[in-house]
């Protein structure tokens, strides 16, 4: 029997149980709704004209999701911070969520302090330790995970907590709108794509099939507009579950440099495997993008592959593209034979730097 298909050899490898927290991402994002609707946010909160959203790794995943999927309906400029410092622009009109599970991650509590030296309204998810203490101090909102569904205790792992966290409290403040029919089309579309591709589905699993093909590949995604958070959110999981070099890219602006890329050095014929991730929902001209994108790789003697959502709705593209990714990172560190929990080289450099892991 194949690896991947059996809960015991799997267990020999996973001994965190990576495997629970993947199962779980529809349990986590409907879990996160109950508790994180709860949370009362202040009316001030909703003098904002600007956002911006925190967190580094696994605690950023979100914020890169809610980009791509809301960007054309947020109200209001929303940023990314991946950085220790928020923009010069950040004042008492600026939103400010900052994101980190462990709660000790040091350039998110560098981003809490300048928030509070500029009064910006600013949030806190995580689920504990130094964050989600400055957020009691100061009495300010904050969503505070608990781990039930994510028995890894991996950050990356949470992000159905994340992600849904950020997006009840930001809604909260009128930036932009998210409501229970939302996390039902959500659930729906992952636990749909749990049963086309979990450990018992032995044949037509397209999940399997296509980490073989991974295997020995470096990995490129390319994606486009609301499903560029769902491909970065693949590809931040696949570099610390399977420790493969991957890397991700977007559509429009690949075809202004990246295809001329592709010629040298004679490996990248052997080595590159191109992951779409295309979708019927996007426009017209970012179709024929993709179409066009795709036979120019292949001219190049590059492998493809084409993950298309089925969902007739963004947000549930984005989840199902989420659901199905983390169970080909998942099988792809089985194939390697590797525990896909421990991050060894990120804990190293965190210690030679001093900084806290978080534990």
């Amino acid at each position: 029997m194949r690896i991947i298909d059996s809960r015991e050899e799997i267990a020999k490898i996973d001994k965190e149980n990576v495997l629970g927290s993947v199962e779980a991402l529809p349990d986590q994002c409907l879990h996160a709704w109950e508790e994180a609707s709860k949370i009362a946010v202040p009316e001030s909160y909703r003098d904002i004209n600007k956002a911006v959203m925190c967190g580094m790794g696994g605690s950023g995943l979100g914020a890169r999701v809610i980009e791509s999927l809301y960007r054309d309906e947020i109200k209001f400029p929303l940023v990314r911070v991946n950085d220790y410092h928020l923009p010069a622009w950040v004042d008492e009109q600026t939103l400010v969520i900052c994101s980190s599970y462990s709660g000790e991650t040091e350039e998110t509590i560098q981003n809490v302090k300048e928030a509070i030296d500029k009064k910006a309204k600013w949030m806190a998810i995580g689920a504990g330790n130094t964050l989600i203490e400055m957020a009691k101090e100061h009495n300010v909102p904050f969503y505070k995970i608990d781990p039930k569904y994510n028995p890894s205790n991996q950050p990356r792992m949470a992000i159905g907590c994340s992600i849904v966290g950020q997006l009840i409290l930001a809604a909260k403040t009128g930036l932009m709108e998210f409501t229970k029919n939302d996390i039902d089309k959500i659930v729906f579309s992952m636990r749909a794509v749990i049963e086309k591709v979990k450990i018992e589905i032995l044949k037509k699993n397209e999940a399997k099939k296509l980490a073989y093909r991974l295997k020995d590949k470096i990995v490129v995604f390319i994606s486009a507009g609301h499903l560029v958070g769902a491909a970065h959110l693949i590809n931040n999981q696949m570099n610390e579950n399977a420790k493969v070099f991957s890397a991700d890219y977007q559509i429009p602006e690949i075809n202004h440099h990246l295809m001329e890329g592709l010629s040298y050095p004679d490996v990248n014929k052997t080595a590159l495997f191109a992951f779409f991730v295309n979708s019927s929902l996007y426009p017209e001209r970012i179709i024929k993008r993709f179409k066009l994108t795709k036979d120019v790789v292949e001219k190049h003697d590059v492998e493809t592959f084409v993950y298309k959502p089925t969902g007739d709705e963004t947000i549930s593209q984005v989840f199902e593209t989420i659901q199905f990714g983390t169970y080909v990172d998942f099988y792809l560190s089985m194939l390697y034979k590797i525990n896909p929990a421990p991050i060894p080289w990120v804990d190293y450099f965190k210690e030679r730097l001093g900084q806290p892991l978080g534990k």
